[in-house]
């Protein structure tokens, strides 16, 4: 014992230097603080996703030619890079978008250098001509939803909401972390030539010769320098429009006399107007403008928010039109920020309560003064990292409160038991720790062990869930460092005075608890054989119970909104699908300020790449469950479906909610692909029918998009080169007529303005009167269409979906009430190798989906729990140098994962990623319980006491010990598991699958392990013997 205190030791470090340690724990809780405030808020941490996207546009050409053109040659480009995964493609009638995505496991270095080698393959690629200007960039989790949206909506013109989303989105901009600031249901400014095709007949005049006239005139053209002796100058030349007004006095056609003149303001009118027949929103049943602002990789969303909230508060006091927030993520971020952090607490104050009820109310404090010295660690390691605080980082920290005050209470507990054996505070102090120190390394590193192997999870769940393991890691070891640093500093400084500890043990209800105890595992000692066998027994009737789990991909939070997807059908205009929008809208109006709904948000036509006549979509913003909502979201779009099932029109409508979390794959999902489309497009609607035919099967979605009706003009090359016609000047005439044609730009008021030339808008066109358009002749005569072209009513594919080559059509649905997934699939996979196969031959079916994805996650997941055994084994045999006890102490685990089973089956919880997660994490909290344990039985071994009384003494030793570890840690999740400050669906199945297997790994290391250490050492000595 002297020898211990006089060489050099942690212990003996720490209790010396008591001035050092407190400068070093306040320098820490500062630096701790400033990190916390600096560190960015944001709901969950960010997602890396390692794609690149090329997006083509190329008005006008039909999907198919697309795919010919441009979408194959850019494929092509991509063909064997480095690490990649995927290429997949979506082409639609005038738009490419190409993905490249790559392997899971690199990182944001070896990235930007492929990023580099995508955009060098890109440029070498020769797209047709007519192609507009290629987007090729990176994707972020943060694309998918926006950090927060800005709504500008009035009974106003669209040129005065035009400028006030203008300015907003320039101040918006210089906020910083903000990424970009999309502006949605604005139509395009246009200057628009509107010409009148019955002055244009009369006149003589071509559509081409009044484009050329403007674009000639609408020029800039560098003609070289003019070097004189003084200076130099440069010399352009100009034509005639600087103004809009100026297009009206261009000259189109002039006499040969020079006198008659014909001006662009004979032929047209020249409006300063916008694009037509484009999306549109509204708000609450008024014309809408929206700012969709998205943030940087790992920028403050809350910083954001205020800010922007600032602007908008400024704005709206100038403004004409009303400015509201919507979609305010950060209200989501509060929420479960909010509800984690009040469990963090109340499992802070019921930690102190039980530390102070086992070891006094002054070891419990100074037990627990390692927690902030703990976190304020990990916030300045959190900070160095460059990670954020959110629910992800929080839920790491809430799990592992209670461990982090584990080794804290080894020391302290074995320091107090060495002083009531009559040793001073401060060799006790020392003592204390010197003894545990390699049993406390050994727990964390078996913990960390069992955690830091999640990191390297595949896939998008794994990214989502990876700080989790790393938040953990670092506040373990930053806890270790703390326990066996700083803490019996401050026990030899603020323990227990000697006079107030009591030498004689007194038969308190614990001391009373102790005995009976220790009879009762006597009891089980005597026959432990007979107890195992039933407990084996008992182990695989519960680890059965697994396949009647329900399962579930990850459990995610709902956000307090829904939408409503409505598509009409094939061929429908945008003021036909705008009615049946505006009969959906009169329902919700007037619900709007009820207490549930907050207000209703559509879009009609879509946004950005994705826009079509017959697509709308309704965003039905709810009230926070805090804020007076009393229904479930699902009984909100129960009652919306009954008020609303006899509006007519539409093709489909689906009520679909939006979850937190990673992006997962539908309930059900079935890949059918090959090379020819035809007999794909059939067997995704025969499948497609037999999905909807089964029962709790809803939503059936097929991700083919079918194209409006098509009119093909077929020239007839004989009549039209007789009368000097070529199909280009066809072609041109009726784009002219129907669509426009681009002349050029115009720089006005630092903004580039497309100029376009269209007919005049008229009444709605008959079919009939396409065949009676009259076409310029070379000569100026004036033919009808049907004299030189047949016109033929033909189906287009809206879009085609290509994997690896291949095209391909996803069909997706959602399970609903209590259905068979994995039945459902084996059904669906019989049909198709039955009777589908045979039918549509060259099509391969792959069955995908949650179920699947859930698969090859679990065989992922597995892999991780192998190598954290190993790693575990590996610790143990190191500390304990022996191959059957670390066997032992991992026979913890299993017993831990009973009670995980048994949780499962009675509570009706599902089998989700984030269950089998936290339970691979509850490995290596188990064994901890069981290392003090035999750790001490092998001391009292070595000491020349039997295995019996090593092993009985050793239980009644440890059992405050490894009670208080266990209830700490329960106590620290229990707010989290129960929802006592607020339920969360993600993080409350994952406290309470730790929580409850805990439980039973206490009870194993009280009960089990000792029975298992006699049947192991006990009979070896009885055989020597």
């Amino acid at each position: 014992m002297d020898d211990n205190i006089s060489r050099f030791t942690i212990g003996k470090f720490s209790v010396t230097k008591p001035v050092l340690i407190n400068i070093l724990m306040i320098t820490v809780l500062a630096l701790g603080l400033f990190s916390l405030i600096s560190l960015p808020q944001e709901q969950f941490a960010e997602v890396p996703f390692y794609w690149v996207n090329v997006i083509v546009p190329y008005p006008g050409v039909a999907a198919e030619d697309m795919e010919a053109s441009v979408t194959i040659p850019v494929e092509n480009a991509f063909q064997c890079m480095d690490r990649l995964k995927q290429i997949s493609s979506t082409t639609s009638e005038g738009l490419s978008v190409v993905r490249v995505e790559f392997d899971d496991g690199i990182d944001d270095q070896l990235f930007k250098a492929l990023f580099q080698d995508a955009q060098t393959r890109f440029s070498q690629v020769t797209l047709p001509d007519g192609t507009l200007p290629a987007i090729l960039d990176d994707f972020s989790s943060s694309d998918f939803l926006p950090v927060v949206e800005v709504i500008i909506s009035g009974n106003l013109p669209y040129q005065e909401l035009r400028e006030q989303a203008l300015a907003l989105q320039n101040e918006i901009l210089k906020v910083g972390d903000v990424a970009d600031v999309q502006i949605i249901g604005l139509p395009e400014r246009q200057i628009q030539v509107q010409l009148d095709p019955t002055m244009l007949a009369s006149l003589g005049l071509s559509v081409n010769e009044v484009v050329r006239s403007i674009s000639e005139q609408n020029r800039s053209v560098p003609s070289g320098n003019l070097t004189t002796q003084s200076r130099e100058y440069l010399i352009r030349t100009l034509g005639s429009i600087r103004e809009v007004d100026d297009i009206n006095s261009v000259i189109v056609r002039r006499s040969n006399q020079g006198e008659g003149i014909i001006r662009v303001s004979d032929v047209a009118r020249v409006v300063d107007g916008f694009e037509k027949d484009t999306p549109f929103n509204r708000f609450n049943g008024s014309p809408s403008v929206s700012l969709r602002v998205t943030k940087v990789v790992k920028g403050n969303s809350v910083s954001i928010v205020d800010r922007v909230r600032s602007i908008v508060e400024e704005q709206q006091q100038v403004s004409g039109a009303k400015l509201t927030l919507f979609n305010d993520s950060t209200v989501q971020i509060a929420s479960s920020l909010s509800v984690l952090s009040s469990n963090a607490l109340m499992g802070l104050a019921l930690l102190v309560i039980i530390l102070g009820l086992f070891i006094g109310v002054r070891n419990s404090l100074i037990t627990a003064l390692g927690i902030p010295v703990t976190f304020a660690l990990t916030f300045l390691v959190l900070d160095l990292l460059g990670e954020t605080i959110n629910t992800n980082t929080l839920f790491g920290l809430v799990l592992v409160l209670g461990l982090i005050v584990d080794h804290g209470i080894v020391i302290i507990e074995n320091s107090y038991r060495l002083q009531t054996l009559g040793m001073k505070r401060h060799e006790a102090a020392i003592i204390g720790v010197n003894q545990v120190i390699w049993p406390i390394i050994a727990a964390t590193g078996t913990t960390v062990a069992a955690f830091l192997p999640l990191m390297i999870i595949p896939g998008t769940i794994g990214k989502f869930l990876r700080v989790i393991p790393l938040t953990v890691t670092i506040a373990l070891i930053v806890s270790t460092f703390e326990a066996l640093f700083f803490l019996p500093s401050h026990y030899a400084e603020w323990g227990p005075r000697e006079r107030n500890i009591v030498r004689k043990p007194k038969k308190d209800r614990f001391g009373i608890f102790v005995g009976r105890y220790r009879m009762f595992l006597e009891n089980l000692y005597n026959r432990k054989g007979l107890y195992l066998v039933i407990l084996l027994l008992i182990t695989v009737g519960v680890f059965s119970l697994v396949g009647t789990l329900k399962q579930d991909l990850f459990s995610a939070e709902d956000y307090s909104y829904f939408n409503i997807e409505i598509t009409t059908p094939l061929g429908s205009t945008l003021d036909q699908t705008n009615r049946i929008v505006q009969s959906y809208e009169e329902v919700l109006l007037g619900k709007v300020g009820n207490g549930e709904i907050l207000s209703i948000s559509s879009n009609i036509g879509g946004s950005g790449n994705s826009q079509t006549t017959t697509q709308a979509q309704i965003t039905v913003d709810l009230a926070e469950k805090d804020q007076g909502r009393q229904r479930s979201i699902e009984a909100i779009i129960d009652e919306l479906k009954r008020e609303t099932y006899y509006l007519s029109g539409s093709e489909q409508v689906l009520f679909t909610k939006a979850q937190t979390g990673p992006p997962t794959s539908a309930d059900f999902s079935f890949r059918l692909s090959g090379d020819s489309y035809q007999p794909i497009i059939n067997a995704a609607a025969a499948l497609s029918n037999a999905l909807a035919s089964i029962k709790n099967v809803s939503n059936v979605q097929s991700d083919f998009v079918p194209g409006n009706p098509v009119l093909r003009v077929e020239v007839n090359q004989d009549q039209a080169s007789r009368l000097g016609i070529s199909v280009s000047t066809i072609a041109g005439y009726l784009r002219s007529r129907f669509d426009g044609v681009t002349v050029g730009t115009f720089f006005l008021e630092n903004e580039e303005i497309d100029i376009i030339a269209q007919f005049a808008a008229k009444s709605a066109d008959r079919f009939e009167d396409l065949e009676q358009i009259l076409i310029p002749t070379d000569d100026l005569r004036l033919v009808p269409l049907s004299s030189v072209a047949t016109i033929k009513l033909d189906n287009s594919i809206g879009s085609i979906r290509r994997v690896e080559g291949k095209r391909e059509i996803t069909i997706t649905a959602d399970a609903s009430g209590d259905v068979d997934q994995k039945a459902v699939n084996s059904q669906i996979r019989q049909l198709w190798d039955t009777q589908l196969e045979a039918r549509y031959a060259g099509v391969d079916l792959v069955v995908g989906g949650e179920f699947a994805d859930f698969s090859n996650l679990l065989i992922d997941i597995l892999r991780v729990f192998v190598l954290g055994i190993f790693l575990m084994y590996l610790i143990l045999g190191a500390q304990f140098n022996s191959y059957s006890q670390p066997f032992l102490i991992l026979l913890s685990v299993p017993f831990a994962f009973i009670g995980v089973v048994l949780y499962l089956f009675v509570s009706g919880t599902p089998l989700s990623t984030t269950v089998i997660y936290s339970a691979v994490a509850l490995a290596g909290v188990a064994v901890n319980d069981a290392i003090v344990l035999i750790s001490f039985i092998n001391d009292l071994r070595s000491e020349g006491k039997s295995v019996r009384e090593a092993v009985f003494e050793s239980a009644v030793t440890r059992i405050r010990p490894i009670l208080l570890t266990s209830l700490t840690t329960i106590a620290g999740l229990l707010p989290t598991a129960i929802g006592i400050g607020g339920y969360s669906v993600v993080w409350s199945p994952m406290a309470s699958t730790i929580m409850v297997g805990l439980v039973f790994s206490t009870l194993s290391a009280l009960l089990i392990i000792p029975l298992l250490y006699g049947v192991l050492y006990d009979r070896k000595l009885r055989s020597a013997a």
